[in-house]
């Protein structure tokens, strides 16, 4: 992938695009028509029309990388159909783990050339065994805010049932599982908002793959061109991020913080934070020429340069974000390795935050390896989001 080509997605799309993540462009413009119209469609909430046409798109198709895409996308709108918890559904007064033990084992499988990188497993003190759980249509895509199939929020709807057992295969990873009904899903998300934050973590253990090949999806070196349009559509898919961001700064009580962003991208992020925040100084960094050039406008200072090499000085700043060792922009075999030269650039007590619009590539297991931090927190969110995303918050020890 060339880096002087805005990535499609953002705009009119590029007859060579292949990166497939939870973007799902797709090469003909007959097929991104009918694409476009499918998504319209899920905005109007005609989801069974919308799959319709994208099955109809598929069937037209010729293009074997647009016929997938198309056909990924129809049985996503199906999913999102099936599995969505109308508003209105009541809470149960109680998990009965007596009663769900008792319920006939069900098999979940993820086809590898799918999109494996959307199951997770919720752990929490509320069960003794993981949680299984696929997510589905984001709301920020079903209210045509964004292009990405999925993001990081994770809501009842995505919960499927307490985990049993697994299994890989040649072409899949295999769950087996005993389902929780709507009530109790509605219940588990209840505890976790309201008393399970300190514990809960959500765990994405597949990474996302190239077939036939199966070779890890990643963001090409030389980073992405970037344009107005695709800028906000990165920020769209933060929101719930962000905010909650703004909310665990302030519990810090004070406004003067040294802020360090190692992956910056547009410089969105930051700039959201020093609008909350304003006597704090925000510090940007990205491999990307063209992202440094573009978030040089929104940030206090902004470097070039890997995030393995920090430009900041050892114990400088308050909090470091990091925002980027995520599926489907770096590979799963290099994320860890990011973490301890970015914690050297904290000052005692300071905080390294980790989350992400896609899937954190570590989990709580790799942060209990790296010396000199505690890990805080795992999981974010609130109550009138209903829902909870990635949110690792680890402090320096000394």
């Amino acid at each position: 992938m060339s880096a002087n080509t805005i990535l499609p997605t953002a705009t009119k799309g590029n007859k060579n695009f292949d990166f497939n993540g939870v973007f799902r462009d797709v090469h003909n413009d007959a097929a991104r028509e009918q694409l476009d119209k499918a998504r319209k469609l899920v905005t109007e909430n005609k989801l069974d029309e919308a799959v319709a046409v994208l099955n109809a798109a598929s069937d037209a198709a010729t293009d074997n990388h647009d016929i997938r895409n198309l056909k990924l996308t129809s049985s996503e709108v199906s999913r999102y159909k099936k599995a969505l918890i109308p508003p209105d559904t009541p809470t149960a007064d109680k998990l009965d783990w007596d009663v769900i033990n008792a319920r006939p084992v069900q098999i979940f499988f993820e086809r590898f050339e799918d999109l494996p990188q959307s199951v997770f497993f919720l752990k929490s003190s509320k069960s003794e065994t993981p949680i299984l759980g696929r997510r589905i249509l984001s709301h920020q895509f079903v209210n045509g805010k964004i292009r990405e199939l999925h993001c990081s929020h994770v809501t009842p709807s995505m919960i499927l049932g307490k985990v049993v057992d697994q299994r890989i295969k040649e072409d899949g990873f295999v769950v087996y599982y005993r389902a929780l009904v709507p009530e109790e899903k509605n219940l588990l998300m209840k505890y976790v908002l309201e008393s399970g934050i300190q514990d809960a973590e959500l765990v994405y253990p597949l990474p996302a793959l190239i077939p036939p090949n199966k070779t890890e999806i990643c963001s090409p070196e030389e980073g992405w061109d970037i344009d107005e349009e695709f800028a906000l559509q990165l920020g769209e898919g933060e929101v719930y991020l962000r905010e909650y961001s703004i909310r665990f700064l302030k519990t810090l009580g004070r406004d003067d913080l040294r802020l360090y962003d190692c992956a910056c991208s547009t410089g969105q992020f930051l700039k959201t934070m020093k609008g909350a925040f304003p006597t704090s100084y925000t510090i940007g960094q990205d491999l990307s020429p063209q992202m440094v050039k573009f978030a040089t406008k929104r940030v206090d200072e902004i470097y070039c340069g890997n995030a393995l090499e920090p430009k900041v000085p050892e114990s400088s700043v308050d909090v470091v974000f990091v925002r980027f060792i995520n599926s489907e922009v770096i590979k799963t075999d290099i994320a860890a390795m990011f973490i301890p030269p970015l914690v050297k650039c904290l000052k005692k007590d300071g905080y390294i935050i980790i989350f992400g619009h896609t899937p954190v590539l570590i989990s709580a297991a790799d942060l209990e390896m790296v010396p000199n931090i505690k890990i805080i927190q795992k999981v974010g969110g609130a109550q009138e989001w209903n829902g909870i995303c990635q949110f690792y918050v680890c402090q320096r020890l000394y």
